[in-house]
C-alpha cells in the first residue's frame, strides 16, 4: 500500500499548471543572494510579503484579482521559496533590507504594502529602517505587534508557555510543525492537493532559517512602530475574529486611526479569496 507521505510527494509534480507561476531573480546589492520575484499588471504598485515560511506563491488568487487595476509584486523573502538560502541574515530586520532594495530596485513609489502574517514584522523594520515617505498604505493580515505577552491583558499571539511547546515542536519535528501550521490557518478542510502544495513551499524554507526567524519573532515588540504609523498614513488590520476584541481594544487606546476589520481564518486570502478581495478592495479604494 502506498503511504500517505508518498503520495503527497507524488501529488506535488501533478498540480494543475495554473499554480506555475513565471517569475525572474533580483540580485541584492553586494551579495550573491537573489530574490524571486514576480510583477504583473500596471497601475499603482502593491507588494505582498509572505509570512513565516511562507512563499509568493500563496498571494496567485490576489495577483489574478488586483492586476487588472494595479501592478502586483509579490516575492519570496530570503530563505523562502525560489529565492537564495542562506545562513546569515534570517531575521526581520534584515528582511526589511531586502525588502528596501527590492523597492528601489523595481523603483516602486506610492508603494501600497500588505504583509500577512510575520511579513507584518518586515513592514513594522521597514518603517522602523527607512520610513514612509514612498509609502501610500498598509496593510496588515492578522499578527499583532507583539508575539509573547499576557493573553488576558494585551493583544499577543500567546504566552511563552503556550510557545514552549510549539518551539519545542519545531525543533524536534519541523515536517510535523508546517503541517499543524497548515491546519491551523485554515478554517475549511483542504483536499490533499493543496495540503500537498502548501507543505512543499513552506518546507523549501531550511530549518535553521525558520528557527532564527521564529525566535527573532518571540522576542520582538513593535508596539511603538505600531503607533507612529497612526499619524504617516492609511492602515488596515486584518485579524481573526477570536482575537477582534483585543485587538481593537488596543488599536482604539495607542493607533485610532488604523481601521480594524474581522476575517474568518488566519489565510483567509486562500480559501475565501472572493470575500477577502472585495475587503481589501475597499480598503484601496478609500481615501
Amino acid at each position: 500500500m502506498i503511504s500517505r507521505r508518498r503520495i503527497l510527494i507524488l501529488v506535488v509534480f501533478l498540480l494543475p499548471i495554473a499554480l506555475i507561476s513565471q517569475g525572474r531573480m533580483i540580485q541584492l546589492n553586494d551579495t550573491d543572494i537573489e530574490l524571486y520575484v514576480e510583477v504583473q499588471g500596471n497601475g499603482q504598485p502593491i507588494l505582498f510579503i509572505p509570512g513565516w515560511t511562507m512563499t509568493s506563491q500563496f498571494f496567485n488568487k490576489q495577483t489574478d484579482f488586483f492586476k487588472e487595476n494595479y501592478q502586483v509584486i509579490t516575492y519570496d523573502p530570503r530563505s523562502h521559496g525560489k529565492s537564495t538560502k542562506t545562513e546569515i541574515g534570517n531575521t526581520y530586520k534584515v528582511h526589511a533590507q531586502d525588502l528596501a532594495v527590492l523597492i528601489q530596485k523595481l523603483n516602486l513609489d506610492e508603494l501600497i504594502l500588505v504583509g500577512w502574517s510575520s511579513g507584518c514584522a518586515t513592514i513594522y523594520e521597514y518603517v522602523k529602517q527607512f520610513g514612509t515617505s514612498n509609502l501610500s498604505k498598509l496593510v496588515f493580515i492578522d499578527e499583532p505587534p507583539k508575539w509573547v505577552g499576557d493573553t488576558k491583558t494585551e493583544w499577543v499571539y500567546g504566552s511563552f508557555e503556550d510557545y514552549r511547546g510549539g518551539l519545542y515542536d519545531l525543533i524536534e519535528d519541523p515536517e510535523g510543525y508546517a503541517n499543524g501550521i497548515v491546519q491551523w490557518m485554515l478554517k475549511k478542510e483542504v483536499d490533499i492537493e493543496t495540503e500537498t502544495w502548501m507543505l512543499n513551499e513552506i518546507s523549501q524554507t531550511p530549518k535553521y532559517a525558520a528557527l532564527s526567524l521564529y525566535i527573532d519573532g518571540l522576542v520582538s515588540d513593535y508596539q511603538n512602530t505600531l503607533k507612529s504609523i497612526n499619524s504617516k498614513l492609511p492602515a488596515l488590520y486584518m485579524v481573526r475574529e477570536n482575537v477582534l476584541d483585543s485587538s481593537n481594544d488596543w488599536l482604539k487606546q495607542h493607533a485610532p486611526k488604523i481601521k480594524c476589520v474581522p476575517i474568518s481564518s488566519h489565510a483567509m486570502f486562500w480559501e475565501s479569496p472572493l470575500e477577502f478581495n472585495a475587503i481589501l478592495g475597499d480598503f484601496l479604494q478609500s481615501d
